[in-house]
């Protein structure tokens, strides 16, 4: 049995059409749940409206917003203590919509070996639907995630917009750190964190490429580029490595660490942004403590540290187009009204 977790918010029209794709392109049997995350609109009733012919369906309305890391525990936690008999949990973003089979074609990956507790499935551009927006989570060498783009990066987990876990990856992972995602986090970067506390427990990833899902991307956030996902998901990649990388990394990369945080703090400076790089640093040493009393909890688990060969990172120092798409962005004048 599998349990499919859909968490929404400000966003009820696509959360309905991606409903709609999960019963049209499933076969496998699976109970739904779906979190409203204080929403604040009509998303609640109209959710409640749509799904009431449905079978094997809960809606939870939250009275304030928990998050994407806080709604998916809450969900999680509800499949656990179901006493149903669950083999899997599986995430969809509710701006994606699943493509032919792709919740069976999941679960069969994950069912096609003893090894295998996550899986990763390939995202579409909705508008473009030829074009890559994630292959899983790809991990850089300059202590940056992203999203994997060719099936040549190493694989670290799933992204959690498109995701299977094992009820027994979930279930270890909460006995290790007394958490599945961290809440800390709010949003973005939350399945990093969760993907390498699994690779240190020893559990895989799998890519089921036949998997296919359509991704508008950042809906609820806005779309584009905004401050609160810039903000979000720089901090929470300082989290990510204070928290879960072994002393043997930074040594390692110490070099490609500091240039990727000068790059960033250069990149918003010379846009202008000088309030949101203030507020990343300056939340990052806020909440360091208790990232470091998660880190000592979590690694007490071990006899033996878990070394740098249990986590798949790539060499590159980052997305090769990266640089370009910098540049590209900066603030330049308009050549077109310039005289000489």
């Amino acid at each position: 049995m599998i349990a499919v977790v859909i968490v929404n918010y400000l966003k009820p029209e696509m959360t309905l059409e991606c409903i709609k794709s999960l019963y049209k392109n499933s076969q496998i049997p699976f109970d739904l749940f779906i979190i409203d995350n204080d929403s604040n609109d009509e998303s609640a009733g109209l959710i409640k409206d749509f799904i009431q012919n449905l079978d094997h369906v809960s809606l939870i309305v939250n009275p304030d917003n928990k998050g994407f890391a806080g709604a998916c525990n809450q969900a999680i936690e509800l499949i656990l203590n179901s006493g149903k008999d669950y083999r899997a949990v599986a995430l969809l973003n509710n701006d994606a919509i699943a493509g032919e089979d792709w919740l069976d074609r999941m679960y069969r990956t994950l069912t096609s070996d003893a090894g295998i507790d996550m899986v990763a499935s390939r995202m579409m551009n909705h508008e473009q639907p030829d074009q890559i927006d994630s292959l899983g989570i790809v991990f850089y060498k300059s202590g940056i995630a992203s999203n994997r783009k060719s099936l040549d990066e190493p694989l670290l987990g799933p992204c959690g917009g498109a995701a299977l876990y094992s009820v027994q990856l979930l279930v270890e992972i909460y006995r290790a750190s007394g958490e599945i995602f961290d809440e800390q986090f709010f949003c973005y970067a939350e399945d990093t964190d969760l993907a390498l506390r699994a690779r240190a427990l020893g559990f895989h990833c799998a890519m089921a490429d036949d998997a296919v899902v359509f991704h508008w991307g950042s809906a609820s956030s806005g779309g584009g580029f905004n401050e609160f996902v810039a903000y979000q998901g720089l901090r929470n990649s300082l989290f990510t490595l204070v928290k879960n990388l072994p002393t043997g990394f930074f040594l390692r990369n110490a070099g490609w660490l500091l240039l990727m945080q000068v790059a960033v703090i250069f990149k918003y400076l010379v846009k202008g942004k000088f309030s949101l790089v203030w507020r990343i640093y300056r939340d990052f040493f806020a909440g360091l403590r208790p990232m470091l009393a998660k880190r000592r909890r979590f690694f007490a688990n071990f006899s033996n540290a878990p070394t740098l060969a249990t986590y798949p990172i790539s060499r590159s120092f980052y997305d090769h187009d990266y640089l370009w798409r910098s540049i590209r962005s900066l603030p330049r004048r308009d050549i077109a009204s310039t005289r000489f």
